[in-house]
């Protein structure tokens, strides 16, 4: 029997919430240790799919899914999950998928610093919506600084070639005096606490150093906290730019659907997707400040570069038409 509401732990109710939110009450499964009092319901909706993604391979219950369903491994840890395989002999749950897609745009490029992998790799922006979001968040505040979010830490570093393949604060030790040689503040939710010793280093550097647990303690918040932002230092994990891979985050292609300029650190994606106005690429310091001061020029074209961006490129439609004739 299905816990009841009152019965649920906080991720459970999240997920209830979450998934009634966007109209998927009736057509959702929680699995837990690979049990469910839902399997039949999942069977009901899923029996007939013709795709099925799996993300970051983290639902192993595999068995579950129709023979005649296409099972498509999605990666969203391009470097790291190539990695992890090779360097610490991780079972990435890769058997019994059909297709591998990866959102390291650059993944398959000849500059790529990666092990050598059995899968094929076929690369896919993250999708936004444009305007959806705008819709359901109500009232927009009054537009904010430079923002981002993030963890601090996040993964462990990893060695594989003579390189360190490290986490955020790699790279934003790097950025750290931006705030300063821009005159502006940057915001930042992030789980980064007042008694680390980065905290105090950041603040003093003009960072405005905010709780991603308050930030993020919900979609619709988070979704405000995007939306009421100047535009996006996307700052990426150091493993990601020294792969050459490629990456590119959800979040940042949220930012865009809200019409809000993104200025996305180079891990490689601009092998595939050039510069343009509503998304730049950095590569330091100096070019960030280039960067955020050339959109701050020109903000309105960026804006709605931005914005054309996120209903083009980054559509649904524009991504799915193109990939389901690979798959």
């Amino acid at each position: 029997m299905e816990a009841s509401e009152s019965e649920r732990s906080p991720q459970e109710k999240f997920w209830h919430d979450i998934t009634a939110k966007f109209g998927f009450a009736e057509r959702q499964c929680l699995i837990v240790n690979g049990a469910s009092p839902d399997l039949e319901n999942f069977r009901s909706f899923a029996g007939d799919a013709d795709l099925f993604f799996n993300y970051s391979g983290q639902f192993k219950r595999l068995d579950l899914i129709p023979k005649q369903t296409v099972k498509c491994y999605l990666d969203v840890d391009p470097a790291f999950t190539q990695l992890w395989v090779e360097t610490c002999g991780i079972d990435m749950n890769f058997a019994g998928h059909d297709r591998f897609l990866t959102v390291g745009t650059n993944l398959n490029g000849e500059d790529v610093l990666l092990p050598p992998s059995s899968q094929e790799w076929i690369p896919v922006v993250p999708p936004v919506v444009a305007g959806y979001w705008r819709d359901r968040i109500g009232t927009i505040l009054q537009e904010g600084p430079w923002s981002t979010v993030s963890h601090w830490y996040g993964y462990n570093d990893l060695l594989w070639g003579g390189r360190t393949y490290g986490g955020k604060r790699h790279s934003l030790l790097e950025l750290r005096e931006l705030p300063k040689l821009l005159g502006a503040p940057i915001a930042i939710a992030t789980d980064l606490e007042r008694s680390w010793g980065d905290y105090d280093e950041f603040e003093a550097a003009g960072w405005n150093i905010l709780p991603a647990a308050e930030v993020c303690k919900d979609v619709d918040t988070y979704l405000g906290f995007l939306a009421a932002s100047r535009g996006e230092l996307g700052v990426a994990k150091q493993g990601y730019i020294v792969s050459r891979g490629g990456w590119i985050s959800d979040r940042s292609v949220t930012y865009l659907g809200f019409g809000r300029p993104v200025l996305l650190q180079d891990t490689g994606w601009t092998a595939s997707l050039p510069p343009q106005p509503g998304l730049l690429p950095f590569r330091n310091t100096e070019e960030a400040v280039e960067g955020i001061q050339s959109i701050e020029a020109n903000y309105a074209d960026h804006s709605r570069g931005a914005l054309s961006l996120a209903e083009t490129i980054f559509s649904p439609k524009g991504i799915l038409g193109p990939l389901l004739k690979q798959l």
